[in-house]
């Protein structure tokens, strides 16, 4: 079994109050057999992009191969989604052991997806009857003649705790986003859908750390203006007076209200955002450090320097650096 930790990444944000304990995800991608683990590494990339914008949760991925370790009991299966990882050629081989093993996983997961050809396991297992799932068109014949049911889409979100399905690995990527919603939220499932390539990208809220602020108010309209706002005024940097002028609020009340729906105070984020903006213009463009300063509100490089510092616990220069050295050259594999 193959297990990944996809531990948060976030920004250091301002927050007030006690650290609510992070809560543990887990995820089990079930293999026909371990030719399948290269292309489940998507669904490990899928995590680990969740992982980057929600709070207070972290997925945890296991690539397991059917038939091999035990099963785990119902402790092991509560609250854990077990994704049955098939392609768009092969049935599954569910002789001997094996077909117990997965219909323990079937039974004891508390969301079970069967994805592309892995919609068969229940015409082997005996469980066709009333089941509606997606079928991609190369198993449609086998489907009809054994009495599954096509939803005639890509994707099926089942009810009455029957697995849902998708009728590929790509499709699989639209339903987990659609669990994403049903778990943290529509805003949270469509940033990460542009986030991942899903959807095109929403020019709005683009900032990892804006979305999360959202997710934490809830939509409140006022801190999306808000947030809107400050990123639209990354360069020049408005005053919270100004800020406040823009909004139409006073600056009490705006301040007042973004702390108490966030958590997080109103300038601390706007710097935040602007360092977020540099980091991203360190990683992924040849700006020099004297532009990228005056892109994102510093007064000089040096400003800029120290505030990656005292955020980051790091240092432009060595943001950018790791352009160009792997983690082995630089000491940290």
């Amino acid at each position: 079994m193959k297990h990944y930790v996809l531990a948060n990444d976030r920004a250091n944000l301002a927050k007030t109050g006690p650290e609510v304990p992070e809560r543990l995800k887990y995820i089990d991608v079930i293999l026909s057999d371990e030719r399948a683990l290269a292309s489940a590494e998507i669904v490990v990339e899928f995590y680990h992009a969740l992982n980057s914008l929600v709070e207070d949760f972290s997925y945890v991925v296991n690539l397991r191969v059917s038939g091999k370790n035990t099963v785990g009991g119902p402790l092991y299966w509560a609250g854990r989604t077990a994704i049955f990882w098939g392609d768009l050629e092969n049935n599954w081989d569910v002789a001997g052991p094996r077909r117990s093993w997965i219909s323990q996983v079937l039974n004891l997961s508390s969301r079970a997806v069967l994805v592309g050809g892995a919609v068969l396991l229940l015409v082997q297992l005996g469980r066709a009857g009333r089941n509606v799932v997606a079928v991609h068109p190369n198993f449609a014949a086998a489907a009809l003649e054994s009495g599954l049911e096509s939803c005639g889409t890509g994707t099926h979100l089942a009810a009455d705790g029957r697995p849902h399905s998708a009728t590929s690995r790509l499709s699989a990527l639209r339903l987990l986003s659609e669990f994403v919603s049903m778990d943290h939220g529509e805003h949270i499932a469509d940033s990460l859908r542009s986030y991942i390539g899903l959807a095109e990208p929403v020019q709005k809220h683009e900032s990892r750390l804006a979305a999360r602020l959202v997710h934490r108010a809830k939509g409140d309209l006022l801190v999306v203006r808000t947030l809107d706002a400050m990123q639209e005024n990354i360069e020049d940097p408005l005053t919270i007076s100004d800020l406040s002028r823009v909004l139409k609020t006073s600056t009490r009340q705006l301040q007042r209200r973004f702390l108490s729906k966030t958590g997080a105070k109103l300038l601390s984020t706007y710097k935040e955002l602007r360092l977020e903006r540099a980091q991203s213009l360190l990683q992924f463009t040849n700006m020099s450090q004297i532009e990228i300063s005056a892109a994102t509100g510093f007064s000089s490089t040096v400003a800029l320097k120290r505030a990656f510092q005292r955020s980051y616990r790091t240092s432009p220069d060595d943001v950018r650096n790791s352009r160009f050295m792997g983690t082995i050259a630089s000491g940290n594999g």
